[in-house]
């Protein structure tokens, strides 16, 4: 009779053991691993980031106010992939709608909205950008002026004129010199003629080099010393990898603008500078430019 109980107990203390065994061992790690599966699908539907620029373009709409610029930022790259599908019309009402309305936002959103303006590329945007040049916000005036550049809006020359004429702000002047010789326009030529004797020394050279952009050389003497590292190193705030970008853009330019006065600079550069990827610039801009060198 003992037996059998000691049996019946055993029995019972071996049946708790396994279920003991198969809480701690099993059920326990399998519904840790259900909540983080849960968890994790959760966090990656409040954090889903999307690259469809109707989605980024509804999230700058109805977003959060840290939403609403972080699309704009995005919607901006992804608009700038050259990759990119083309936009539908609606889209682009929508885009334009979104901008008109972001006047009272953050003005990161309006300037990111901006640039995404200009990423299209599509000149259909001009006329709203031109009205952004009237912000009483510099950040966001700068950023209508770039995009105004970069969709080669015509129509922008004559309101970004008259932007750097009463402007004191060196920035929102400097990005409306570099707009002025993006459009490319020959009737800029006047305003950027006047800009090669201005103050500041970046702004002189950005107009002389939209100048040539334009098959202009009234600036050519101004892109020479572009050519002369000595010339650049008189300019304090220019580190090294600057000097380095004027340099390789003045060569380029070179490239652009035929003129004899670039010849000796170039074949310097060409012979003696010390980095070799400005050295091969030169030379090619030589061998382009003046058959070899030898005319």
């Amino acid at each position: 009779m003992n037996d059998k109980n000691l049996t019946k107990n055993e029995i019972k203390s071996e049946n708790s053991r396994i279920y003991v065994l198969f809480y701690s061992f099993f059920l326990i790690p399998f519904m840790i691993a259900v909540f983080g599966a849960v968890f994790f699908l959760l966090f990656k539907f409040v954090t889903y980031e999307t690259n469809n620029a109707e989605d980024l373009l509804n999230q700058v709409k109805v977003g959060s106010a840290s939403k609403r610029w972080q699309s704009a930022f995005e919607l901006a790259k992804v608009l700038n992939n050259p990759d990119a599908e083309p936009l539908s019309d609606s889209f682009k009402d929508q885009l334009t709608s979104a901008y008109e309305r972001s006047i009272h936002d953050d003005p990161l959103v309006r300037s990111y909205l901006a640039m995404a303006m200009g990423a299209t590329k599509d000149s259909i945007f001009g006329d709203i950008l031109i009205e952004g040049l009237k912000d009483e916000n510099l950040e966001t005036r700068i950023a209508a002026i770039q995009s105004l550049g970069m969709i080669k809006f015509k129509k922008a020359v004559n309101p970004i004129n008259s932007l750097i004429k009463d402007t004191d702000t060196h920035s929102e002047r400097l990005t409306a010199t570099i707009a002025l010789g993006m459009i490319g326009d020959k009737s800029a030529i006047p305003f950027l003629t006047k800009l090669l004797n201005d103050d500041e020394a970046n702004i002189r050279w950005d107009a002389a080099i939209a100048l040539a952009k334009m098959g202009d050389n009234s600036g050519a003497p101004i892109i020479e010393g572009l050519l002369d590292r000595q010339y650049l190193k008189q300019f304090k705030q220019i580190d090294p990898i600057e000097e380095k970008r004027v340099l390789m853009i003045a060569i380029k330019t070179t490239s652009i603008l035929f003129d004899k006065r670039f010849k000796d600079e170039l074949s310097s550069l060409s012979k003696n500078d010390q980095d070799l990827s400005v050295r091969n610039a030169a030379i090619k801009a030589l061998e382009k430019n003046y058959n070899n060198g030898t005319n």
